[in-house]
């Protein structure tokens, strides 16, 4: 198991890399091609928008020619996504290099959880993908730290063209190593077909409604992020990519704790008591914000416990919502996927449109997502 996780995890760190390498760059960016704050955080809606689109595309392909071929495309495209944003001249420019990144990056998201669940049942799956999180919870920790000492070397462009490099890396990794994980048994819908059973299946909607609306709330907290701590706050990008690390350290412990307990104590529960958690510590973090208490510290502490909290949420849900579709394992695993993205665009989009350079927006968005996913859990009992 250890050796295929590692496999995999070094696949799919590529998303989070993808994501937040860039991250202590914003500002940077926004003056350096004469953009506005707004323009340059709706680059992350647009990498929603394109993940929820790729996964769909590669979750069907991965259920019926194989992980491999639709995983190797993928990456291939995520390294020429990288090459347009490091040449791009506008924001424009950059946005496409976004969307052609986020169509190729899919692939990295779907595909290593489709396999995984190819290998394990119900119980092992949750805890295979809370060790791959853990490998994979790297990303968050270190590509802001990765993306701000490149910055203090040089331009932004240059974390693009070192994305570009990782993602060679992968792309030659996945070809030589990865074997194919296919079942035998094939589904006998494809297409828009499948994705019309799983959307009507309650015991897949009973799950993954409410772990991606709670997974969008931290998409919500990337795209205020940047602009609330550095331009608000006045952190330096190196300070930010340091409080960005240590709530994925937070993740990444309460990950190892998900996987030692979830053998005993089951999914279904940790899911449930994690997002009742989440959105409580939410609707704590929304108030320091709105009554501008505390200063950093108010805003840091509960922001800490908030993504913390996050890792009993997505691999147990995730798990949950897959244990009936072995059959479907792509395609349940893209559409889990691009719901998620979905959400995460509306999220972005939301911070973006109402941020008014206070944390309010960022915060209310992120109470608002998980409050509403404790409701349609309950609701669909």
């Amino acid at each position: 198991m250890s050796k295929l996780l590692l496999m995999l995890g070094s696949i799919t760190i590529l998303s989070p890399f993808s994501l937040d390498l860039y991250l202590p760059a914003l500002p940077s960016i926004a003056a350096d091609l004469h953009a506005g704050a707004g323009a340059i955080q709706l680059t992350l809606p647009v990498f929603f928008v394109g993940l929820a689109i790729s996964q769909l595309i590669f979750g069907s392909l991965a259920d019926h020619i194989g992980r491999r071929p639709p995983l190797l495309c993928g990456l291939a495209l995520l390294v020429l996504g990288s090459v347009g944003c490091a040449l791009a001249q506008g924001v424009a420019a950059l946005t496409v290099g976004r969307l052609i990144q986020a169509l190729g990056v899919g692939s990295a998201s779907v595909i290593p959880r489709a396999i995984v669940r190819d290998r394990f049942d119900v119980a092992h799956t949750a805890r295979a993908l809370s060790l791959l999180g853990l490998i994979t919870g790297l990303g968050p920790i270190l590509a802001p730290q990765v993306g701000a000492l490149i910055l203090l070397m040089g331009s932004w462009r240059y974390e693009f063209w070192f994305l570009a490099g990782l993602a060679t890396v992968s792309l030659l990794t996945a070809f030589y190593t990865l074997a194919e994980s296919i079942p035998d048994e094939r589904p006998n819908a494809i297409g828009p077909k499948l994705w019309l059973q799983l959307l009507t299946d309650r015991r897949y909607l009973r799950y993954a409604l409410p772990a991606n609306l709670v997974q969008s709330s931290v998409f919500a907290y990337i795209a205020g992020a940047p602009f609330v701590f550095i331009d608000l706050m006045k952190l330096t990008p190196q300070q930010f990519s340091w409080m960005f690390g240590s709530n994925a350290v937070g993740l990444m412990i309460a990950g190892r704790i998900n996987a030692s307990i979830v053998g005993r104590l089951g999914p279904e529960l940790i899911f449930r008591r994690g997002m009742l958690a989440t959105a409580a510590i939410a609707a704590v973090l929304f108030a320091m914000a709105a009554g501008g208490w505390g200063g950093f510290w108010g805003l840091a502490i509960p922001q800490f416990l908030f993504v913390s909290t996050l890792a009993f949420n997505f691999s147990n849900g995730f798990a949950l919502g897959l244990a009936p579709f072995g059959a479907s394992a792509g395609t349940a695993s893209a559409l889990f996927g691009t719901l998620q993205f979905i959400m995460a665009g509306i999220a972005g989009a939301a911070v973006s449109s109402l941020y008014d350079g206070s944390p309010r927006a960022m915060t209310g968005v992120m109470c608002a997502v998980t409050v509403l996913a404790v409701t349609l859990y309950r609701a669909m009992k």
